[in-house]
């Protein structure tokens, strides 16, 4: 997905480089480590599949029953997993929670089936391979590149399509769901988020034709912002009916990505009918708030100046099943601010 690159930027340049994984100890055994889902739910008449992507092609001969998922990118594959009714055996974990599990997943991940993996300073494959998985899913792993042939050595492994961000939630889901054998669930699970959506746009008649900025401090003196109608971002709040402040769409951006970078001088840019900015520490959101540029916008001035968090930012960069509706939630005061 062009995703989830706020949710580059928001990521790599958060965590400084989000390489895939790092190095837990596994204390659990190999022996007692859970299996995946619920055997009886998918389809042995499904397999074997052959899934294309990237790197090859991986042939998967019967429903898997031990999936690893190995990513920092997003969480596309982890997303469709949960929302297929699959339980993975182990998870890259979310490096900026405090327990490790991404805000929208908390009511899904039993770490007690499931087991987190620290991805974030490169992968540890003895781990991986110490619970034997049967099936490795990586299209949220930008690190794929140098990574992908350690781990499938270790058990088959499914890459990105085409090259890292490019592929909508939905393909994701479609991918996971044919990896499974539950394509038909995954109907089901694309619709669902989609009615989500659409449920938005209906509630939120007021957000027809209006404009937005959306926007993460995470350094000092500056502000990247979504600059491009090809983000996923960008995409995904068109379909509840807004579009993008007019200046901030030429502005300058990060390496030919649709993430624009701001100076302090030019915050007025960031002005629109709806203002969504996230911070990475109090003192960031100070600096930005005590701006004489900011206390004129418009957006501040009149209410509709909206300040949500980092993973409501990330996710809305790198939309996944589960997770957008969790997102578009989490704008819902702001959504309301433009129904007055």
């Amino acid at each position: 997905m062009p995703r989830k690159l706020l949710t580059t930027l928001l990521t790599v340049t958060l965590a400084a480089g989000l390489a895939a994984c790092g190095s837990v100890k596994d204390d659990s055994g190999t022996s007692s480590a859970p299996s995946s889902g619920d055997a009886k739910a998918g389809s042995s008449s499904a397999f074997p599949v052959t899934i294309k992507h990237k790197f090859g092609s991986t042939k998967i001969t019967e429903e898997p029953q031990r999936i690893v998922v190995i990513g920092d990118g997003g969480t596309d594959d982890v997303d469709a997993l949960y929302a297929l009714g699959v339980t993975p055996v182990a998870v890259s974990k979310d490096a900026f929670a405090a327990d490790g599990v991404h805000p929208w997943l908390k009511d899904r991940v039993d770490t007690k089936k499931t087991k987190l993996l620290d991805t974030m300073n490169g992968v540890d494959f003895e781990e991986v391979a110490a619970l034997q998985p049967d099936l490795i899913l990586a299209t949220s792993d930008f690190t794929l590149e140098k990574n992908y042939q350690k781990l499938s050595a270790v058990a088959p492994t499914i890459g990105y399509e085409t090259a890292w961000g490019k592929q909508t939630w939905q393909e994701h889901v479609q991918v996971v769901a044919k990896a499974v054998g539950r394509e038909k669930q995954a109907e089901k699970a694309i619709k669902d988020t989609e009615d989500s959506i659409a449920e938005v746009r209906s509630q939120h008649p007021g957000l027809k034709g209006k404009t937005y900025s959306l926007s993460i401090g995470n350094t000092p003196a500056k502000i990247f912002t979504i600059a491009s109608e090809e983000d996923f971002a960008a995409k995904l709040m068109s379909e509840v009916g807004l579009g993008l402040t007019p200046s901030v769409k030429n502005i300058k951006t990060v390496s030919g990505s649709p993430t624009g970078e701001l100076s302090f001088e030019q915050l007025d840019k960031l002005d629109a009918d709806l203002v969504v900015i996230a911070f990475t520490t109090p003192q960031l959101k100070k600096a930005f708030e005590s701006s004489a540029l900011v206390k004129n916008m418009s957006a501040v001035k009149e209410d509709r100046y909206v300040v949500t968090d980092v993973a409501t930012i990330s996710q809305l960069r790198s939309p996944s099943v589960l997770g957008i509706p969790w997102a578009l939630d989490n704008l819902e005061t702001g959504f309301a601010k433009l129904d007055k």
